[in-house]
């Protein structure tokens, strides 16, 4: 396995699991260059029209079905986060922002679909209103809003621009990538692009070392698209964050900063009453940013001392695929006596191998892979139980279980000069980016 870039090493995504040259390029010139279409749990996918043009602005389409209490919707937008989009349809009609509810958080720099749910009676005046950069379409009644975790997966169609290979290589080293098992790693996005240490923030407040987070949070501010970059990383995987800590999305680094540092100014030295000051969502993804952190340097050292990543051994775990609800809720611990089951539910795909993302709730069972967290753990200074924080609810965090490997579905590739496009399908809780650094091996800050 290569060596990764040096930031994706600092951050535990220490290999390409390709050995082929990169291709380089560019991601995102536009935001048209990168398309996210959900995919439903039934596997119909949501896909990209197109926008209505000013004439048909008011033209809305009936809704389908007996009256209930909540009205589905399929929502596309462009160059807006999902939390933007949930903000923006809470105010205009007029229902707080919790009841605006989706299966998944998708990208902001792209053109993307989604479904969304809010009551019924806010509706009519949803209706009414012209939404800029947002169509609407399909609305129908249903019995349950949309919870997170109602998906299937997503398709990527994906231009990638200024590739330094020429078309011949990029359509062969594409459709090899589509063949392979790679690592599933959290990507760069997760921990802050351009300064990537998110979790570092959230070691400290592991440790309830609320001086030295505090301390960092003011030496380094979280710009507001790496907030809006890591959260919306954060809510593709369920099986981290099984309900929204919600706050208003209009909130950035700077803000908590301010707060922060002002209330210090009137309480010197209170470092966990300034902390405090910090959004819970904020708080959340910094606890989180540190266990992918963590997952990140397992899978490594899992790839790096010659363990599968694919096929299970004893003492190691599996998850069941494609379920609405988290990967957590349904797993197995492979045992000696039941390994050739598990591997055969690997190999049928109903199963796939996972490793803890650790938490308190982590379980250590013997085996080589839990030698390696252990060594990682060590290395850190860290006890799992030091995961539970009974005094803010925002830190505490169980931990769970996160596929070692993906391998991109149904690839298909494209070129035109120094253009590749590429369209693929992941599972829930899996990055294309992860997919696009195995063929591009540049910079990873280009890639969100």
């Amino acid at each position: 396995m290569q060596p990764a870039h040096p930031l994706e090493q600092s951050i535990g995504m220490e290999f390409y699991c390709t050995d082929t040259p990169g291709i380089g390029g560019r991601l995102r010139s536009r935001f048209e260059d990168f398309v996210v279409e959900e995919i439903t749990p039934t596997g119909n996918i949501l896909e990209v029209k197109e926008w209505p043009t000013e004439a048909m602005v008011g033209e809305k389409e009936p809704i389908q079905g007996t009256p209930s209490k909540y009205v589905q919707l399929t929502v596309q937008k462009m160059g807006l986060s999902t939390l933007d989009l949930a903000t923006i349809v809470a105010a205009a009609t007029k229902v707080p922002r919790h009841l605006v509810s989706y299966a998944g958080l998708k990208d902001k720099r792209a053109v993307t679909v989604q479904v969304m749910s809010l009551p019924a009676h806010a509706f009519k005046s949803l209706e009414q209103t012209h939404l800029s950069r947002i169509a609407i379409r399909a609305p129908q009644y249903v019995r349950r809003p949309v919870r997170v975790g109602d998906l299937w997966g997503n398709r990527f169609t994906v231009l990638l621009r200024g590739m330094e290979a020429d078309c011949n290589t990029a359509l062969a080293l594409a459709d090899s990538l589509g063949r392979q098992s790679i690592l599933n790693y959290f990507g760069v996005q997760r921990f802050g692009v351009t300064r990537p240490f998110t979790y570092l923030i959230g070691k400290s407040l592991v440790k309830k070392d609320y001086d030295g987070a505090v301390r960092m949070m003011l030496s380094r501010v979280i710009p507001e698209e790496q907030v809006e970059s890591v959260e919306r990383q954060l809510g593709a995987a369920e099986d981290l964050a099984p309900e929204e800590v919600s706050s208003d999305s209009s909130s950035n680094g700077v803000l908590y900063e301010r707060a922060v540092a002002q209330y210090l100014a009137k309480h010197p030295g209170d470092y966990f009453g300034a902390m405090t000051k910090v959004a819970p969502r904020v708080l959340t993804i910094l606890v989180h940013s540190y266990q992918s952190y963590l997952f990140n340097r397992l899978i490594s050292l899992r790839a790096k001392n010659g363990l599968s990543i694919h096929e299970p051994e004893p003492g190691d775990f599996l998850i069941q695929l494609d379920q609405t609800h988290s990967g957590r809720d349904s797993w197995l611990f492979v045992t000696e006596r039941k390994l050739e089951e598990c591997r055969r539910l690997v190999e049928s795909g109903s199963h796939g191998l996972a490793a803890p993302v650790p938490g308190y709730s982590t379980k250590i069972p013997p085996s080589r892979q839990s030698d390696l967290l252990k060594q990682i753990l060590r290395a850190e200074g860290l006890y799992l139980r030091e995961f539970r924080n009974v005094q803010v609810r925002s830190l505490d965090s169980p931990g769970g279980l996160h596929l070692v490997s993906i391998q991109p579905i149904g690839m298909k590739a494209q070129c035109d000069g120094d253009c590749l496009m590429l369209r693929f399908s992941l599972r829930k809780g899996s990055y294309a980016t992860v997919v696009l650094r195995e063929l591009m091996k540049a910079d990873p800050t280009g890639l969100a």
